[in-house]
């Protein structure tokens, strides 16, 4: 589609959650978080994965020791894999930084196409 929206979404592993577990039998399960370019963008797709406002952390500036962090939704391995399977695109923990890092200043990571209508085309069949 010609006209069709773009929007880009990122899903990534918190960081911290690959340190060693001393005295546990299991692992916990993971998290991700779920941004986007744009919180109007990352809202939609949040929407869609069936995922409420309540859920969603706002950006943060810059700490004295700690870097920028963008809004996002933190969301389970499920839901990580539905948003894969929607078209989110998954990055490391070090890209999102970079990327907060980005967003911070102003400037915006460069757009794929399709989320939108993937996310359309999901819930309707």
């Amino acid at each position: 589609m010609a006209n069709e929206e773009i929007m880009t979404v990122y899903v990534h592993k918190l960081p911290g959650q690959s340190k060693a577990l001393y005295g546990r039998t299991a692992a916990p399960e993971s998290w991700f978080a779920l941004t986007a370019d744009t919180e109007d963008e990352l809202h939609a797709f949040a929407a869609g994965l069936g995922l409420t406002r309540i859920m969603f952390r706002p950006a943060a500036p810059p700490g004295p020791r700690e870097g920028p962090v963008a809004g996002h939704y933190d969301v389970t391995l499920g839901e990580r894999d539905r948003a894969l399977t929607l078209g989110a695109r998954e990055i490391t923990a070090e890209e999102a930084d970079r990327m907060a890092q980005q967003f911070a200043t102003g400037l915006k990571v460069t757009q794929r196409p399709g989320i939108r209508q993937r996310l359309t085309e999901f819930f309707r069949g």
